[in-house]
């Protein structure tokens, strides 16, 4: 079986995972999940906004070539 866990306080996330180090010898494994996913999620909606933004005039849009080269 397998669990994934959202902790929003880091303090109680230590003190989960010490607890669980104890469960080692029973074979609990505890395996960090990439957080690449979230950091893409969290980039594309900054875009959105962005283009939101362009839309309403309350932002300048960006040179194209100054967009292909930050890729």
């Amino acid at each position: 079986m397998q669990v994934a866990l959202n902790f929003r306080d880091e303090s109680i996330a230590q003190k989960v995972l010490w607890l669980l180090e104890h469960f080692k010898n029973d074979g609990v494994e505890v395996i960090p999940l990439d957080d690449s996913d979230t950091e893409i999620i969290a980039n594309f909606k900054e875009g959105l906004d962005e283009l939101a933004l362009i839309r309403e005039g309350k932002l300048a849009s960006r040179n194209v070539q100054e967009l292909l080269d930050e890729l």
